[in-house]
């Protein structure tokens, strides 16, 4: 029988693959317990395919009695290539009651559609967001349908009183490398303060414990974004005071932390490689954990690792990863999810090469331009 364990799950929201990882309750040898996630996973990319929508306008500022036009792609997810899978994709047109003041059903033909609104002299000005999705993406969150920020102006109406500017209102937000905080070990924390307009502020930021003493202090790079590290203690409590100028000073709440569980930190170590360290204060009869790396629905890389003292130490090429983000993933034994981080690899620059068919042009004369790769 699996003994009762403590375990941190680093992860606020794990994909819907890992809960297909939780259903057995047997310890399994170091291979046996790799291939298994490795063949999981494979088998969740070919149960559930991800649809993936976006929306071309012809503009985005727009007078109320003008024609709106667009074209609808849909993609595969993972590849971003045509999929003639759904038939119909929904389009919407939604004011700042978050209600739809325009609707409308688009038929798709191997994976394209176009259509348009005619917006009304009944809208008001103001601004909108344009949505879409189709009927399969509605089995998923709605934070992937596609949506884009539009303005309407109805110069036949007048506008209403503006409100009263009230002081200004800031999304304060931590993001703990790996997921969670852990009691007695060192983590990474991302940081992120931007106005009610989603424009970054410059601050200075410091972090006081249930006794207010000062234990950290941070500020951002650039754009409100920044990050630092901090190691809790047990059995207390942590608030971040963000001090904007002299006379605004906001308290925010910091992440709780956990008595037991993992850590992971990913670093450049240089020579092409990436450095996972997983540090652990779980005294698990689990000896080995594993790391799985994809990148667009893909596994690059499959490894496992044994914990001595506390600490275990993967080495990831990062010529195995795709352009874009890599999702890094830690399970321990029983294929429980421990922690996950994302990485962004950029894109290398493309050569390219372009010409015209003539050097001159008469007025409304067709253009050819030839493209080439280097």
């Amino acid at each position: 029988m699996r003994p009762k364990r403590q375990i941190n799950q680093c992860m606020t929201r794990f994909p819907a693959l890992i809960f297909l990882l939780l259903f057995s309750a047997s310890l399994w040898g170091q291979d046996e317990a790799q291939q298994f996630i490795q063949s999981r996973f494979n088998q969740y990319n070919q149960q559930v395919l991800q649809e993936k929508v976006y929306v071309h306008t012809d503009k985005s500022f727009y007078l109320a009695g003008e024609v709106l036009w667009f074209k609808i792609y849909n993609v595969e997810g993972s590849s971003n290539t045509p999929l003639d899978l759904s038939k119909l994709a929904y389009i919407e047109i939604i004011n700042t009651e978050q209600k739809a003041v325009l609707q409308a059903k688009i038929s798709l033909k191997k994976g394209s559609g176009s259509g348009s609104f005619f917006l009304p002299l009944t809208l008001n000005s103001g601004n909108y967001v344009l949505r879409a999705y189709t009927n399969w993406m509605k089995n998923f969150s709605p934070e992937y349908f596609f949506e884009k920020n539009i303005t309407i102006v109805n110069s036949l109406k007048r506008l209403g009183a503006r409100p009263a500017e009230g002081r200004p209102a800031y999304d304060i937000q931590f993001f703990p490398e790996g997921g969670n905080l852990v009691n007695g070990i060192e983590s990474k924390i991302g940081f992120r303060v931007v106005d009610q307009h989603g424009k970054g502020v410059d601050f200075r930021g410091s972090l006081t414990d249930s006794n207010n003493n000062t234990v950290a202090s941070f500020a951002p790079l650039s754009f409100g974004l920044g990050h630092f590290s901090f190691t809790p203690q047990r059995n207390t409590s942590y608030r971040a005071i963000i001090k904007l100028d002299s006379n605004n000073v906001v308290v925010s709440d910091f992440p709780s932390s956990y008595d037991v569980g993992y850590v992971m930190k990913l670093e450049d170590a240089g020579t092409g490689k990436l450095s996972v360290t997983v540090n652990t204060n779980e005294h698990s009869p689990s000896r080995f954990i594993y790391l799985l790396v994809t990148s667009r629905q893909k596994i690059k890389a499959a490894e496992s690792g044994e914990v001595v003292d506390g600490k275990v130490i993967f080495q990831v090429d990062r010529s195995q990863l795709e352009d874009g983000i890599s999702v890094f993933t830690l399970f321990n034994g029983y294929r429980q999810p421990l922690c996950e981080r994302l990485y962004f690899k950029r894109p290398g620059q493309a050569d390219m090469e372009a010409s015209s068919d003539q050097a001159q042009y008469n007025f409304r004369k067709k253009v050819r331009i030839n493209t080439g790769n280097q």
